[in-house]
This record gives C-alpha cells, structure tokens and sequence, in this order.
C-alpha cells in the first residue's frame, strides 16, 4: 500500500504502485550477485582489514568520487538494526540517493527500478551484503528499496545525499516480490 502520508505522484515514479497493480507487476529478477543490472545501482565490494585486535572496514571516502561514481555529497546518516528473519522496507525516494553497507550480521537487499523512463524499469537486484561480506551500494532516487536480516541483529548504514522526509514513500513489503526472500 502507498504510504497515506505522501500524497504527492513524485516526478518519473510511475502512478500504477497501488496493492493491485504491484500483484500484477512482471519483473525481471536477477539473481544474487555483485553485478547491478538496474541502471545507475553502483556496488562497490569494500575491504575488511582484520589483525589480532579486530577489524576495520572504511565504509565511504570522498577520494574514491574522483574514480568511481559514488555520491559525492552525505547530508544525512543512519544506522538501523533489524531483527533475524524480519523485512524492512520497500521504501524510495524521488531526488535522494541512498547509499547502504552492512556492519553488523548479514542482509539480503531488494532494489527494484520502478522509474518509468528507465531502460531498467521492473529490473529486480539482490545483493548478500555484511561483516563477511562488506559493501557499498549505491542507489538512485526511483528506486524501490528493502532489506530482511539473515543473521542476528543486522545493521545497515544509510548515508542520504540529502535529508528530507517529504521525500521519503513507502510501499507494503508483503505487496510484491513476497517470494524472493531466503528463508
């Protein structure tokens, strides 16, 4: 269900996201992987210095915009814990970036590109992200977003490149793709 308290229709997200027409949707689903196929997702595997007195993951760097196309702007950041077996989300935004990395236990990440001008409209991407697994990802306004805990309590790391919440629309995560989750 849209969230009753956006009543805007954002610019390019496309009007058919009622319960009945996300039942019908025909996406393409592509497997697990560190590939994106949804235009403008960008994955970046991240690397984990471990010694004897623990670890240590750098989860965003200004320096690396210069060769690769993270966001170059952070106005906001959050971290948010979600239980073992639980889904969070679908959420989008029409002008922010998200961009994500797990510290804490392991996620599958649900992104689905509903922008109606997009050559990816209704592309499906997953990723297993977390501490044995670091990543970044970055993710363009437009898309569908969700994420369900494999381990434990994980954490996912939100940077926004900007903080608005009138931008902020959220879907029922039981609406589609209900199938899709590990068990």
């Amino acid at each position: 269900m849209v969230n009753k308290h956006h009543k805007l229709n954002p610019p390019n997200i496309p009007t058919e996201l009622s319960p009945k027409a996300l039942r019908t949707l025909k996406p393409v689903i592509h497997q697990e992987t560190n590939s994106p196929k949804i235009k403008g997702v960008y994955y970046k595997q991240l690397i984990r210095h471990v010694d004897a007195r623990g670890d240590l993951t750098e989860l965003w760097s200004f320096p690396w915009s210069k060769n690769e196309p993270i966001a170059k702007k952070v106005e906001h950041v959050y971290f948010n814990t979600t239980h073992e077996g639980f889904i969070k989300g679908f959420h989008w935004h029409r002008r922010t970036y998200s961009q994500y990395t797990c510290v804490s236990g392991k996620m599958q990440v649900v992104l689905v590109d509903i922008r109606k001008d997009s050559p990816t409209r209704y592309n499906v991407d997953q990723f297993i992200i977390g501490t044995n697994n670091p990543a970044y990802l970055k993710i363009p306004p437009g898309v569908l977003k969700a994420w369900k805990s494999l381990e434990g309590d994980s954490v996912i790391v939100n940077l926004l490149t900007s903080y608005d919440m009138s931008d902020n629309f959220k879907i029922d995560p039981q609406s589609i793709l209900k199938t899709i989750w590990r068990k």
